[in-house]
């Protein structure tokens, strides 16, 4: 349990360093506000999760629509 929770809290200073590199925001303040952030992040993480499956299935549908043109113009060749 406590190599869990040791690998969660790297990951966590981790990403919070990464937030303030990007952010240019002390590792502070980053730290105080990544509470807030991650519930955040779990309040729209369903709305998230449907937009990246409607962005998949419109990917594969022009996907799918390309690998149709091609096979019809390799078959009239």
């Amino acid at each position: 349990m406590s190599v869990a929770m040791t690998a969660a809290a790297t990951a966590l200073y981790k990403r919070a360093q990464h937030l303030a590199e990007t952010e240019q925001r002390p590792i502070g303040d980053v730290l105080r506000d990544l509470p807030g952030r991650i519930s955040s992040d779990l309040r729209t993480l369903p709305d998230d999760l449907r937009e990246a499956a409607q962005e998949g299935r419109q990917a594969a549908g022009r996907k799918s629509a390309e690998v149709e043109e091609d096979f019809r113009h390799a078959t009239q060749a």
